[in-house]
Protein backbone atom coordinates (compact mmCIF):
# COMPACT_ATOMS: atom_id res chain seq x y z
CA UNK A 1 0.00 0.00 0.00
CA UNK A 2 1.42 3.65 -0.83
CA UNK A 3 2.49 5.84 1.86
CA UNK A 4 1.07 9.69 1.25
CA UNK A 5 3.18 12.75 2.70
CA UNK A 6 -0.22 13.22 5.35
CA UNK A 7 0.75 9.79 6.93
CA UNK A 8 4.77 10.86 7.34
CA UNK A 9 4.48 14.10 8.79
CA UNK A 10 6.41 12.53 11.49
CA UNK A 11 9.41 11.47 9.76
CA UNK A 12 10.98 15.00 9.33
CA UNK A 13 10.52 15.59 13.88
CA UNK A 14 11.43 18.67 15.10
CA UNK A 15 11.94 20.56 11.22
CA UNK A 16 9.63 23.64 11.78
CA UNK A 17 6.61 22.57 9.13
CA UNK A 18 4.53 25.55 9.14
CA UNK A 19 5.10 29.80 10.43
CA UNK A 20 2.42 32.27 10.36
CA UNK A 21 3.98 35.53 9.12
CA UNK A 22 1.68 37.83 10.81
CA UNK A 23 1.37 36.32 13.91
CA UNK A 24 4.89 34.50 13.84
CA UNK A 25 3.16 31.09 15.12
CA UNK A 26 5.18 28.23 14.23
CA UNK A 27 4.54 24.01 14.26
CA UNK A 28 6.76 21.54 13.71
CA UNK A 29 6.10 18.99 11.93
CA UNK A 30 6.19 16.05 14.67
CA UNK A 31 3.26 18.39 16.13
CA UNK A 32 1.31 18.77 13.45
CA UNK A 33 1.35 15.60 12.75
CA UNK A 34 0.22 14.98 16.71
CA UNK A 35 -2.41 17.53 16.06
CA UNK A 36 -4.02 16.40 12.88
CA UNK A 37 -3.90 12.93 14.22
CA UNK A 38 -5.91 14.18 16.79
CA UNK A 39 -8.80 16.02 14.53
CA UNK A 40 -8.48 13.15 12.38
CA UNK A 41 -10.55 10.71 14.95
CA UNK A 42 -13.16 13.63 15.99
CA UNK A 43 -13.60 13.51 12.07
CA UNK A 44 -14.29 9.52 11.87
CA UNK A 45 -17.60 8.06 11.29
CA UNK A 46 -19.31 4.50 10.29
CA UNK A 47 -19.20 5.51 6.93
CA UNK A 48 -17.53 7.90 4.55
CA UNK A 49 -18.53 11.55 4.74
CA UNK A 50 -18.30 14.61 3.05
CA UNK A 51 -16.34 17.61 4.59
CA UNK A 52 -16.25 21.31 3.99
CA UNK A 53 -13.43 23.36 4.70
CA UNK A 54 -13.60 27.07 4.29
CA UNK A 55 -9.77 27.39 3.97
CA UNK A 56 -7.35 30.67 4.81
CA UNK A 57 -3.30 29.86 4.33
CA UNK A 58 -2.94 29.82 8.03
CA UNK A 59 -1.54 26.93 10.59
CA UNK A 60 -5.75 26.19 11.61
CA UNK A 61 -6.40 25.61 8.40
CA UNK A 62 -3.84 23.25 7.25
CA UNK A 63 -3.97 21.31 10.01
CA UNK A 64 -7.50 21.10 9.25
CA UNK A 65 -6.98 19.91 5.74
CA UNK A 66 -4.44 17.41 7.01
CA UNK A 67 -6.64 16.11 9.63
CA UNK A 68 -9.48 15.45 6.70
CA UNK A 69 -7.29 13.49 4.46
CA UNK A 70 -6.24 11.59 7.46
CA UNK A 71 -9.70 10.49 8.64
CA UNK A 72 -10.21 8.66 5.30
CA UNK A 73 -13.25 11.05 4.70
CA UNK A 74 -13.27 13.31 1.57
CA UNK A 75 -13.34 17.14 1.47
CA UNK A 76 -13.47 20.00 -0.62
CA UNK A 77 -11.97 23.50 -0.14
CA UNK A 78 -13.94 26.19 -0.01
CA UNK A 79 -12.58 30.32 -0.36
CA UNK A 80 -13.55 31.67 2.64
CA UNK A 81 -14.96 34.81 1.35
CA UNK A 82 -18.25 33.26 -0.74
CA UNK A 83 -20.64 34.96 -0.32
CA UNK A 84 -23.58 33.45 2.03
CA UNK A 85 -25.97 32.63 -1.15
CA UNK A 86 -23.42 30.44 -2.88
CA UNK A 87 -22.33 28.82 0.52
CA UNK A 88 -25.92 27.75 0.78
CA UNK A 89 -26.60 26.49 -2.71
CA UNK A 90 -23.14 24.57 -2.56
CA UNK A 91 -24.59 23.25 0.94
CA UNK A 92 -28.05 22.27 -0.47
CA UNK A 93 -26.11 20.53 -2.95
CA UNK A 94 -23.86 18.47 -1.59
CA UNK A 95 -25.32 18.05 2.05
CA UNK A 96 -21.95 17.98 4.10
CA UNK A 97 -21.84 16.03 7.16
CA UNK A 98 -18.90 18.61 8.47
CA UNK A 99 -18.40 22.07 7.58
CA UNK A 100 -14.88 23.56 8.93
CA UNK A 101 -14.12 27.47 9.06
CA UNK A 102 -11.81 29.83 10.66
CA UNK A 103 -14.60 32.15 11.76
CA UNK A 104 -18.27 31.75 12.77
CA UNK A 105 -21.04 31.02 10.58
CA UNK A 106 -24.41 30.19 10.75
CA UNK A 107 -25.34 27.17 8.36
CA UNK A 108 -28.82 25.72 8.95
CA UNK A 109 -29.46 22.34 10.00
CA UNK A 110 -26.23 22.41 11.99
CA UNK A 111 -24.41 22.07 15.62
CA UNK A 112 -21.26 24.36 16.45
CA UNK A 113 -18.34 21.90 18.32
CA UNK A 114 -14.94 22.38 18.96
CA UNK A 115 -12.39 20.00 18.09
CA UNK A 116 -8.54 20.72 19.29
CA UNK A 117 -7.85 23.90 17.92
CA UNK A 118 -10.66 24.12 15.41
CA UNK A 119 -13.51 26.25 17.21
CA UNK A 120 -15.60 26.30 14.47
CA UNK A 121 -16.51 22.73 13.57
CA UNK A 122 -20.35 22.37 12.38
CA UNK A 123 -21.79 18.83 12.16
CA UNK A 124 -24.91 18.10 10.31
CA UNK A 125 -28.07 17.26 12.71
CA UNK A 126 -29.55 14.87 10.34
CA UNK A 127 -27.89 13.13 8.47
CA UNK A 128 -28.16 12.39 4.64
CA UNK A 129 -27.81 9.08 2.93
CA UNK A 130 -25.30 8.95 -0.04
CA UNK A 131 -22.66 6.99 -0.97
CA UNK A 132 -18.97 8.32 -1.63
CA UNK A 133 -16.32 6.51 -4.04
CA UNK A 134 -13.59 4.85 -1.88
CA UNK A 135 -11.27 7.04 -4.03
CA UNK A 136 -12.44 10.17 -3.80
CA UNK A 137 -9.87 12.53 -1.49
CA UNK A 138 -10.36 16.03 -2.15
CA UNK A 139 -12.91 18.20 -4.42
CA UNK A 140 -11.86 21.56 -6.44
CA UNK A 141 -14.12 24.22 -7.88
CA UNK A 142 -13.63 23.65 -11.64
CA UNK A 143 -12.50 27.38 -11.63
CA UNK A 144 -10.52 27.31 -8.13
CA UNK A 145 -11.92 30.30 -6.84
CA UNK A 146 -16.18 30.11 -7.65
CA UNK A 147 -18.64 28.17 -5.50
CA UNK A 148 -19.91 26.32 -8.46
CA UNK A 149 -21.56 23.22 -7.86
CA UNK A 150 -19.41 21.89 -11.13
CA UNK A 151 -16.45 20.16 -8.82
CA UNK A 152 -13.48 18.56 -9.81
CA UNK A 153 -12.77 15.19 -8.17
CA UNK A 154 -9.47 13.78 -6.67
CA UNK A 155 -7.95 10.87 -5.68
CA UNK A 156 -5.05 9.93 -2.87
CA UNK A 157 -3.12 8.85 -5.73
CA UNK A 158 -3.69 12.17 -7.83
CA UNK A 159 -2.45 14.71 -5.22
CA UNK A 160 0.54 12.05 -4.30
CA UNK A 161 1.79 11.74 -7.60
CA UNK A 162 1.69 15.33 -8.30
CA UNK A 163 3.80 16.14 -5.83
CA UNK A 164 6.27 13.95 -6.55
CA UNK A 165 6.63 15.09 -9.73
CA UNK A 166 6.60 18.80 -9.02
CA UNK A 167 9.02 18.11 -6.17
CA UNK A 168 11.51 16.04 -8.85
CA UNK A 169 11.45 18.74 -11.56
CA UNK A 170 12.04 22.04 -9.22
CA UNK A 171 14.27 19.82 -6.81
CA UNK A 172 12.20 20.38 -3.99
CA UNK A 173 14.24 19.67 -0.39
CA UNK A 174 13.71 20.25 3.43
CA UNK A 175 15.80 23.06 3.12
CA UNK A 176 13.07 25.20 0.99
CA UNK A 177 11.25 27.78 2.38
CA UNK A 178 8.21 28.90 0.70
CA UNK A 179 5.93 31.54 1.43
CA UNK A 180 2.29 31.16 -0.12
CA UNK A 181 1.17 34.11 -2.60
CA UNK A 182 -1.75 31.98 -3.42
CA UNK A 183 -5.23 30.69 -1.90
CA UNK A 184 -5.00 26.46 -1.25
CA UNK A 185 -8.44 26.26 -2.10
CA UNK A 186 -6.97 26.86 -5.95
CA UNK A 187 -4.90 23.86 -7.13
CA UNK A 188 -1.87 25.72 -7.83
CA UNK A 189 -1.69 27.63 -4.50
CA UNK A 190 -2.65 23.47 -3.08
CA UNK A 191 -0.02 21.87 -5.02
CA UNK A 192 2.81 24.63 -3.38
CA UNK A 193 1.89 23.31 0.11
CA UNK A 194 1.63 19.50 -0.94
CA UNK A 195 4.88 19.29 -2.77
CA UNK A 196 7.14 20.44 -0.28
CA UNK A 197 5.33 19.21 2.97
CA UNK A 198 5.88 15.82 1.43
CA UNK A 199 9.66 16.85 1.73
CA UNK A 200 9.77 18.07 5.16
CA UNK A 201 10.47 21.82 4.06
CA UNK A 202 9.01 25.05 6.01
CA UNK A 203 6.25 26.63 4.61
CA UNK A 204 5.54 30.33 5.43
CA UNK A 205 1.94 31.10 5.73
CA UNK A 206 1.08 34.38 4.53
CA UNK A 207 -2.48 35.56 2.99
CA UNK A 208 -1.04 38.80 1.51
CA UNK A 209 -0.15 39.33 -2.13
CA UNK A 210 3.00 40.14 -3.55
CA UNK A 211 1.21 44.05 -4.60
CA UNK A 212 1.94 44.02 -0.52
CA UNK A 213 5.71 45.86 0.80
CA UNK A 214 4.54 43.70 4.11
CA UNK A 215 4.39 40.56 1.99
CA UNK A 216 8.49 41.31 0.76
CA UNK A 217 8.85 42.62 4.35
CA UNK A 218 8.23 38.94 5.18
CA UNK A 219 10.18 37.38 2.62
CA UNK A 220 13.35 38.66 3.56
CA UNK A 221 12.20 38.16 7.24
CA UNK A 222 12.15 34.69 6.83
CA UNK A 223 14.50 34.36 4.38
CA UNK A 224 11.94 32.42 1.89
CA UNK A 225 13.76 30.46 -0.89
CA UNK A 226 10.57 30.65 -3.15
CA UNK A 227 7.00 32.09 -4.28
CA UNK A 228 4.60 31.38 -6.97
CA UNK A 229 2.57 33.88 -9.15
CA UNK A 230 -0.10 33.70 -11.55
CA UNK A 231 0.05 36.16 -14.62
CA UNK A 232 -1.74 39.02 -13.40
CA UNK A 233 1.37 38.65 -10.41
CA UNK A 234 4.14 39.20 -12.54
CA UNK A 235 2.53 42.05 -14.63
CA UNK A 236 2.02 43.72 -10.95
CA UNK A 237 5.44 42.64 -9.82
CA UNK A 238 7.24 44.22 -13.02
CA UNK A 239 5.69 47.26 -13.18
CA UNK A 240 6.34 47.91 -9.23
CA UNK A 241 9.98 47.69 -9.85
CA UNK A 242 10.69 43.99 -8.99
CA UNK A 243 14.43 43.83 -10.60
CA UNK A 244 15.42 46.36 -7.43
CA UNK A 245 14.19 44.40 -4.72
CA UNK A 246 16.99 42.90 -2.38
CA UNK A 247 16.43 39.40 -2.02
CA UNK A 248 19.30 37.41 -1.30
CA UNK A 249 17.34 34.58 -0.22
CA UNK A 250 15.42 33.99 -3.16
CA UNK A 251 16.33 30.82 -5.21
CA UNK A 252 13.34 29.79 -6.91
CA UNK A 253 9.96 31.83 -8.80
CA UNK A 254 7.26 29.98 -10.23
CA UNK A 255 4.52 31.25 -13.10
CA UNK A 256 1.32 29.40 -13.95
CA UNK A 257 -2.61 30.04 -13.58
CA UNK A 258 -2.43 31.20 -17.37
CA UNK A 259 -0.67 32.37 -20.53
CA UNK A 260 2.14 35.53 -19.41
CA UNK A 261 3.38 37.56 -22.30
CA UNK A 262 6.48 36.61 -24.09
CA UNK A 263 7.71 39.97 -22.69
CA UNK A 264 6.91 39.10 -19.30
CA UNK A 265 8.65 35.55 -19.61
CA UNK A 266 11.62 37.68 -21.19
CA UNK A 267 12.03 40.54 -18.35
CA UNK A 268 11.79 37.58 -15.34
CA UNK A 269 14.06 35.02 -17.20
CA UNK A 270 16.64 37.85 -17.86
CA UNK A 271 16.56 38.93 -14.15
CA UNK A 272 16.94 35.94 -13.23
CA UNK A 273 20.17 34.60 -15.61
CA UNK A 274 21.20 38.31 -14.02
CA UNK A 275 20.82 37.26 -10.65
CA UNK A 276 21.57 33.46 -10.49
CA UNK A 277 17.94 32.45 -9.85
CA UNK A 278 15.48 29.81 -11.26
CA UNK A 279 12.43 30.93 -12.99
CA UNK A 280 9.55 27.92 -14.01
CA UNK A 281 7.34 28.48 -16.27
CA UNK A 282 4.91 26.27 -15.72
CA UNK A 283 1.50 25.09 -17.50
CA UNK A 284 -1.56 22.88 -15.46
CA UNK A 285 -5.23 22.39 -14.92
CA UNK A 286 -7.00 21.77 -11.99
CA UNK A 287 -8.29 18.53 -13.65
CA UNK A 288 -5.01 17.75 -13.39
CA UNK A 289 -4.80 18.02 -10.29
CA UNK A 290 -1.98 20.92 -10.77
CA UNK A 291 0.83 20.76 -12.88
CA UNK A 292 1.11 19.27 -16.55
CA UNK A 293 4.44 20.72 -18.25
CA UNK A 294 7.37 22.88 -17.02
CA UNK A 295 9.83 24.87 -19.28
CA UNK A 296 13.53 23.53 -17.58
CA UNK A 297 15.02 26.66 -16.36
CA UNK A 298 17.86 26.44 -18.93
CA UNK A 299 15.67 26.22 -21.58
CA UNK A 300 13.85 29.59 -20.40
CA UNK A 301 15.40 31.80 -22.64
CA UNK A 302 15.13 29.95 -26.02
CA UNK A 303 11.48 28.80 -25.55
CA UNK A 304 9.82 31.60 -24.63
CA UNK A 305 6.10 30.98 -25.02
CA UNK A 306 6.16 27.45 -24.92
CA UNK A 307 4.56 25.29 -21.79
CA UNK A 308 7.57 22.91 -22.02
CA UNK A 309 7.22 19.46 -21.72
CA UNK A 310 5.33 16.72 -19.45
CA UNK A 311 6.11 16.63 -15.73
CA UNK A 312 8.21 13.51 -14.44
CA UNK A 313 5.76 10.35 -14.89
CA UNK A 314 3.61 11.98 -17.47
CA UNK A 315 2.87 12.43 -21.22
CA UNK A 316 2.08 14.74 -23.85
CA UNK A 317 0.22 14.44 -27.23
CA UNK A 318 -1.79 16.06 -29.54
CA UNK A 319 -4.91 14.54 -31.40
CA UNK A 320 -6.77 15.77 -34.56
CA UNK A 321 -10.24 14.36 -34.40
CA UNK A 322 -9.07 11.16 -32.76
CA UNK A 323 -6.01 11.13 -34.78
CA UNK A 324 -2.41 11.80 -33.08
CA UNK A 325 -0.48 14.48 -34.34
CA UNK A 326 3.16 13.29 -35.03
CA UNK A 327 4.95 16.01 -36.94
CA UNK A 328 6.02 19.08 -35.49
CA UNK A 329 4.11 22.67 -36.45
CA UNK A 330 1.12 21.10 -36.60
CA UNK A 331 -2.14 22.35 -34.55
CA UNK A 332 -4.22 20.13 -32.27
CA UNK A 333 -5.83 19.64 -29.09
CA UNK A 334 -3.35 18.78 -26.50
CA UNK A 335 -4.03 15.60 -24.52
CA UNK A 336 -2.29 14.74 -20.99
CA UNK A 337 -1.93 11.60 -20.09
CA UNK A 338 -0.36 10.68 -15.91
CA UNK A 339 -1.87 9.61 -12.63
CA UNK A 340 -2.56 13.34 -11.30
CA UNK A 341 -5.70 13.52 -13.69
CA UNK A 342 -8.68 13.68 -12.01
CA UNK A 343 -11.46 10.58 -11.29
CA UNK A 344 -13.83 12.73 -13.23
CA UNK A 345 -16.42 15.91 -12.39
CA UNK A 346 -19.65 16.23 -10.26
CA UNK A 347 -21.89 18.18 -10.39
CA UNK A 348 -24.67 17.19 -7.61
CA UNK A 349 -24.40 14.84 -4.50
CA UNK A 350 -24.93 11.21 -6.43
CA UNK A 351 -21.53 12.11 -8.34
CA UNK A 352 -19.74 12.04 -5.42
CA UNK A 353 -20.16 7.77 -5.61
CA UNK A 354 -18.62 7.72 -9.31
CA UNK A 355 -14.77 6.10 -9.80
CA UNK A 356 -12.50 6.46 -12.39
CA UNK A 357 -14.00 8.28 -15.57
CA UNK A 358 -11.26 9.46 -17.48
CA UNK A 359 -9.06 6.56 -17.08
CA UNK A 360 -5.87 9.17 -16.38
CA UNK A 361 -6.16 10.57 -19.66
CA UNK A 362 -7.51 14.46 -19.86
CA UNK A 363 -8.18 16.13 -23.00
CA UNK A 364 -7.35 19.84 -21.50
CA UNK A 365 -9.52 21.87 -24.68
CA UNK A 366 -6.14 23.72 -25.28
CA UNK A 367 -4.79 24.40 -28.78
CA UNK A 368 -1.63 23.99 -29.34
CA UNK A 369 1.79 22.51 -31.26
CA UNK A 370 5.36 21.29 -30.15
CA UNK A 371 8.58 22.03 -32.29
CA UNK A 372 11.25 19.64 -33.15
CA UNK A 373 12.51 19.07 -29.51
CA UNK A 374 8.86 18.26 -28.81
CA UNK A 375 8.18 21.78 -26.75
CA UNK A 376 4.72 22.23 -26.54
CA UNK A 377 3.20 25.86 -26.95
CA UNK A 378 -0.12 26.95 -26.47
CA UNK A 379 -2.10 28.59 -29.24
CA UNK A 380 -5.33 29.10 -27.86
CA UNK A 381 -8.24 27.48 -26.38
CA UNK A 382 -10.71 25.73 -28.27
CA UNK A 383 -14.30 27.33 -26.75
CA UNK A 384 -12.52 30.72 -26.50
CA UNK A 385 -13.61 31.52 -30.21
CA UNK A 386 -16.40 34.12 -31.93
CA UNK A 387 -16.99 34.20 -34.89
CA UNK A 388 -17.53 37.70 -37.15
CA UNK A 389 -18.55 37.31 -40.49
CA UNK A 390 -17.95 33.73 -40.42
CA UNK A 391 -14.15 34.44 -39.33
CA UNK A 392 -13.64 32.62 -36.95
CA UNK A 393 -11.64 34.73 -34.56
CA UNK A 394 -9.23 33.58 -31.27
CA UNK A 395 -9.71 35.65 -28.61
CA UNK A 396 -6.49 34.07 -26.27
CA UNK A 397 -4.42 34.82 -30.08
CA UNK A 398 -6.10 38.80 -30.29
CA UNK A 399 -5.28 39.10 -26.42
CA UNK A 400 -1.38 37.58 -26.99
CA UNK A 401 -1.09 40.03 -30.06
CA UNK A 402 -2.25 43.21 -28.18
CA UNK A 403 -0.01 42.68 -25.20
CA UNK A 404 3.27 42.16 -27.52
CA UNK A 405 2.41 44.59 -29.90
CA UNK A 406 1.09 47.43 -27.02
CA UNK A 407 2.83 46.21 -23.65
CA UNK A 408 -0.25 46.65 -21.62
CA UNK A 409 -2.45 44.13 -19.97
CA UNK A 410 -5.22 42.65 -21.64
CA UNK A 411 -8.32 40.74 -22.10
CA UNK A 412 -10.65 40.02 -24.66
CA UNK A 413 -14.12 38.68 -24.68
CA UNK A 414 -17.40 38.85 -26.82
CA UNK A 415 -19.90 37.10 -28.76
CA UNK A 416 -20.42 36.06 -32.37
CA UNK A 417 -20.18 39.39 -34.73
CA UNK A 418 -18.49 41.47 -31.83
CA UNK A 419 -14.90 41.20 -30.52
CA UNK A 420 -14.81 43.21 -27.09
CA UNK A 421 -11.56 44.68 -25.63
CA UNK A 422 -10.47 45.57 -22.75
CA UNK A 423 -7.40 47.35 -21.60
CA UNK A 424 -5.34 48.91 -18.72
CA UNK A 425 -3.92 51.55 -19.79
CA UNK A 426 -3.83 55.58 -19.14
CA UNK A 427 -2.21 56.33 -22.32
CA UNK A 428 -4.66 57.43 -25.05
CA UNK A 429 -3.99 54.17 -27.52
CA UNK A 430 -7.48 52.78 -28.40
CA UNK A 431 -7.87 53.85 -31.90
CA UNK A 432 -4.11 52.28 -32.49
CA UNK A 433 -5.33 49.13 -31.02
CA UNK A 434 -8.53 49.01 -33.30
CA UNK A 435 -6.49 49.96 -36.05
CA UNK A 436 -4.10 47.23 -35.82
CA UNK A 437 -6.76 44.61 -34.62
CA UNK A 438 -8.43 45.57 -37.67
CA UNK A 439 -5.75 45.62 -40.07
CA UNK A 440 -4.63 42.27 -38.54
CA UNK A 441 -7.63 40.59 -38.59
CA UNK A 442 -9.16 42.24 -41.79
CA UNK A 443 -12.70 43.15 -39.47
CA UNK A 444 -14.87 45.85 -39.87
CA UNK A 445 -13.81 48.53 -37.25
CA UNK A 446 -17.88 48.44 -35.92
CA UNK A 447 -17.18 44.80 -35.06
CA UNK A 448 -14.52 46.11 -32.87
CA UNK A 449 -15.47 47.42 -28.90
CA UNK A 450 -12.15 48.71 -27.03
CA UNK A 451 -12.70 49.77 -23.47
CA UNK A 452 -10.16 51.30 -20.50
CA UNK A 453 -10.52 50.05 -17.35
CA UNK A 454 -7.48 50.94 -13.91
CA UNK A 455 -7.76 47.17 -13.52
CA UNK A 456 -8.58 44.28 -15.48
CA UNK A 457 -10.88 42.20 -12.74
CA UNK A 458 -9.65 39.26 -12.00
CA UNK A 459 -10.46 36.40 -9.23
CA UNK A 460 -8.65 35.42 -6.10
CA UNK A 461 -6.52 33.07 -8.06
CA UNK A 462 -5.13 35.91 -9.76
CA UNK A 463 -6.60 34.72 -12.96
CA UNK A 464 -8.75 37.17 -15.48
CA UNK A 465 -12.70 37.06 -14.91
CA UNK A 466 -13.94 36.60 -17.88
CA UNK A 467 -17.82 36.90 -16.71
CA UNK A 468 -16.86 40.41 -14.89
CA UNK A 469 -15.01 41.33 -17.63
CA UNK A 470 -17.90 40.98 -20.36
CA UNK A 471 -20.08 42.85 -17.52
CA UNK A 472 -17.90 45.99 -17.85
CA UNK A 473 -18.80 46.51 -21.44
CA UNK A 474 -22.15 46.05 -20.50
CA UNK A 475 -21.83 49.77 -18.45
CA UNK A 476 -22.27 52.91 -20.55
Amino acid sequence: MKNYFWENLNNFGTQTALIEAETEKEITYSNLDKLTDEIAEKLLSDKKELIFLFTSNSILSIAAYIASLKSTNAVLLLDKKLNEEIINELIETYHPAVIIADENIHPDGYERKTINILSNCYFRKEQKEYEIHPSLKVLLSTSGTTGSPKLVRLSAENIQSNAESIVEYLEIDENEKPITTLPFNYSYGLSVINSHLIKGSTIVLSDKTVFFKEFWSDFKKFECTSFAGVPYSYQMLKRAGFDKLDLPSLKTFTQAGGKLNEEMIRFFSDYAVRNDKRFFVMYGQTEATARISYVPFQKLSSKIGSIGISIPGGKLKLMNDGVEITNPNQIGEIVYEGPNVMLGYAEDISDLAKGNELDYILHTGDLGYFDEEKFYYITGRMKRFIKIYGLRINLDEVQKMIENNFHIATACTGEDEKLKILIESNDPIEMKIKQKVCEYYKLNPQSVMIKETEHIPTKPSGKYDYLKIALLFLIS
